[in-house]
Order: structure tokens, then sequence, then C-alpha cells
């Protein structure tokens, strides 16, 4: 029984400390900008929200990204069989992240065109 405990506080602690990171992060985070806010409307200075820009591309990079991923699994699933034994299946996960980057960064690029088009128009 006390072996088993070993790898259920490695477990928990490997998992839980940094989502307990985070969290703590993140109210700070909140809470710093709830104060200074506060402080601001005390001293009577008038509050702007940003202005947000909805995003008019999610559909392109969806898309984009499924077809990036999709095709780097086909690409590691593909030279799966030619890699050594230590790296096979390895070759799936790196070939699927690859293929999502590259997804990515076709989409930066043909957003960045379409905009300057709309910029000239």
């Amino acid at each position: 029984m006390d072996e088993l405990w070993i790898p259920i506080v490695a477990i928990v602690c490997a998992v839980g400390l940094p989502i307990l990171l985070l969290i703590v992060l993140v109210v700070r985070t909140t809470r710093t900008k709830h104060e200074e806010r506060m402080a601001m409307i005390e001293k009577g200075m008038i509050l702007e929200e940003p202005e947000r820009k909805a995003n008019k591309y999610n559909a392109l990079r969806n898309g984009l990204l499924m077809i990036g991923l999709s095709l780097g699994a086909i690409c590691g699933i593909a030279l799966d069989e030619t890699m050594s034994s230590d790296w096979q299946g390895f070759t799936v996960v790196i070939f699927t992240v690859l293929g999502g980057g590259i997804a990515y960064l076709a989409y930066f690029f043909i957003v960045l065109k379409m905009i300057e088009k709309e910029k000239e128009q």
C-alpha cells in the first residue's frame, strides 16, 4: 500500500501544482485589474473599454488548421514505418504538430494579404 502513494503523489504534484499556479496567477491578475479600475473611478477618470474587433476569418483559420493537422498526421503515419524502433509512434505526433504550425503560418500570411487588399480598396 505504501508503494501506491508514491505515483499518486507524483501525479498530483506534476498536474496539480501547475494548475494551482495558473489559478493563482489568474486571480491575482484579475484582482489587480479590478483595483486599478476602481482607483481610476475614484479619481474621476473616464474609463473607456478598448474596442475589440471580431475575427472575420475564424472559418479560414479552423479549416486550415484541420487540413494541416490531418496532412501532418498522414505524413507521420506514412513515415512511421521508416523510422527506427525508438522513434516509431513519435513521428505521428511530430508531423501533426508541424502540420498545425504550418497551417497557422499559412493562415497568418493569407489574412495579412487579405487585410492589405481591404485597405487598398
